[in-house]
C-alpha cells in the first residue's frame, strides 16, 4: 500500500489541566521517539502557548487554538487532520507514520474519539490507536471531586499515566493507582518514572483485556470503511438502540449489545454528554505586561495571588520578559504549586513582552489585572 494512502494510527493524549501533558510532549519532541510522528496540540483560551512551552516545535506540529476541541472546534480538528494528511501525501511535510493528538485539559475525550472513529473522511486516513490519560499525583483527589471532566478522561483511557510521582508520598501514589484501576478496570495503570519512558507510554500496545479487544475489532472495521446500521457518523459514535444488522460474531449488532461495553457506555454517558460545555465558571484569559518586569516584585505578587486564590486558579502558563534577562522565562503553575522556572533559548518573535494565560474557576480577569496594578502602585508610592 502506498504510504500516502495508508491508515495512520492516532494516540490521543488527554488529562486535566496541569497534569503533565505538555511535559510528556516536550520529552517526546526532544527524544528519539518523535521520529516519524506528527503532533497536534490543542489549547484552551485566546492565546495558545503550549506549542512554545513544549520547546523545539518542528514542521509537523500544528496548534489548534480556537477553544475546547471536544465541544466547539470538532470541525477544526477534522480540517487539521485532513490538511495534515494532504500535505503528507504531497510531500510538503517530512514523512510520518503516526499522529499524537493532545487535547486541552478541559476536554472530555468521547466526542473527539467519536470524530476519529465515526467521521467517514477521517477514518479513511486515521485509526484511533490508544487513548492515554495523564493523571496528576498531587491534585487527582481534588480534581476528581470538583471536575467531571477528570472522571470522563480517566474512564476513556486505554492507558492511565500517573505523573509527578516523585513529588508525592509513595503511599498516596499507590492508593491513586488502586483508585484508577477501580475506576477503569480495562486500562493499564503506569507510574511515570522518567523521560526515557515516553515512547512506551505513548506507543506501546495497550493491554488487550476482553473489553478492549472488542473495542479494537470494531475500531479496525470502522477504519477500513465498514458501514454499520444505526450509526450516525455526523454526530456521535453512539449506536442506535435498535439495529437490524447481521448476527455474526463480527457484526455491529453483537458488539453494540455486549454487556461489558454497554455498561462502559452507560458510565461514560452519565459523566458528560458529548457536547456538554465546560463549566460556565471556568474562564480563560490572557494578561499581558508590555514593560520588562522586576522579578522580585512579580514573584511577591504572584505568591500572594496564589496564597489567596490558588484554589480558583486551575492553571497559569506564561512567557515572562524579565528585566536584565535576554531569554524568555517560562512560568507554569497549577493552583498552589509553581513549577521551576525554565528559559527558552530565544523569543518566538520580535515582540518582547510578558504573556500569562490563566484558566480560572470563579476568578475574573479584572480581579487579577487589578491586583497586579494595585500591588505595583503601592510599591511605587513614596514612604510616608
Amino acid at each position: 500500500m502506498s504510504p500516502s494512502y495508508d491508515i495512520l494510527p492516532v494516540t490521543l493524549v488527554t488529562g486535566f489541566l496541569g497534569s503533565g501533558k505538555s511535559t510528556l510532549l516536550a520529552d517526546l519532541l526532544h527524544g528519539d521517539a518523535a521520529k516519524d510522528t506528527a503532533v497536534l496540540i490543542n489549547e484552551f483560551g485566546e492565546v495558545g502557548l503550549d506549542h512554545l512551552l513544549v520547546g523545539e516545535v518542528n514542521a509537523r506540529t500544528v496548534l489548534l487554538d480556537n477553544g475546547c476541541v471536544c465541544c466547539s472546534i470538532r470541525g477544526e480538528l477534522k480540517e487539521a487532520l485532513a490538511t495534515l494528511f494532504s500535505r503528507r501525501a504531497r510531500g510538503d511535510l517530512p514523512p510520518f507514520s503516526r499522529v499524537v493528538l493532545e487535547t486541552t485539559g478541559l476536554a472530555t475525550p468521547a466526542p473527539i474519539m467519536a470524530t476519529l472513529l465515526a467521521d467517514r473522511v477521517i477514518r479513511s486516513h486515521y485509526a484511533l490507536n490508544a487513548t492515554v490519560t495523564v493523571v496528576d499525583a498531587l491534585n487527582a483527589a481534588q480534581q476528581r471531586a470538583r471536575h467531571p471532566e477528570w472522571l470522563a478522561q480517566v474512564s476513556a483511557a486505554d492507558r492511565l499515566v500517573i505523573s509527578k510521582s516523585d513529588l508525592a508520598d509513595p503511599a498516596s501514589v499507590a492508593a491513586l493507582a488502586r483508585t484508577l484501576a477501580e475506576l477503569n478496570p480495562a486500562a493499564e495503570v503506569v507510574i511515570r518514572a522518567s523521560a526515557s519512558d515516553t515512547g512506551d507510554i505513548l506507543f506501546a500496545p495497550v493491554i488487550s483485556t476482553d473489553l478492549t479487544r472488542r473495542l479494537g475489532r470494531v475500531q479496525r472495521e470502522l477504519a477500513s470503511g465498514a458501514a454499520f446500521p444505526g450509526f450516525d457518523s455526523a454526530t456521535s459514535a453512539e449506536p442506535a438502540t435498535e439495529c437490524n444488522g447481521a448476527r455474526d460474531e463480527g457484526s455491529y449488532r453483537t458488539w453494540s449489545r455486549d454487556p461489558a461495553l454497554l455498561a462502559h457506555r452507560r458510565a461514560m454517558s452519565s459523566l458528560a454528554a458529548p457536547d456538554r460545555p465546560a463549566s460556565q465558571d471556568i474562564v480563560s484569559f490572557c494578561m499581558q505586561i508590555d514593560e520588562p518586569i522586576d522579578w522580585q516584585v512579580f514573584t511577591i505578587w504572584f505568591t500572594m495571588l496564589l496564597n489567596r486564590h490558588g484554589d480558583k486558579i486551575l492553571r497559569v502558563k506564561g512567557l515572562l520578559f524579565i528585566a536584565g534577562c535576554a531569554q524568555p522565562a517560562v512560568l507554569h503553575a497549577i493552583q498552589h504549586l509553581v513549577h521551576p522556572v525554565l528559559h527558552l533559548d530565544v523569543w518566538p518573535d520580535a515582540q518582547r513582552r510578558s504573556t500569562l494565560v490563566f484558566i480560572t474557576e470563579g476568578l475574573a480577569r479584572d480581579s487579577v489585572e487589578a491586583s497586579y496594578a494595585r500591588f505595583r502602585q503601592r510599591l511605587e508610592e513614596p514612604d510616608h
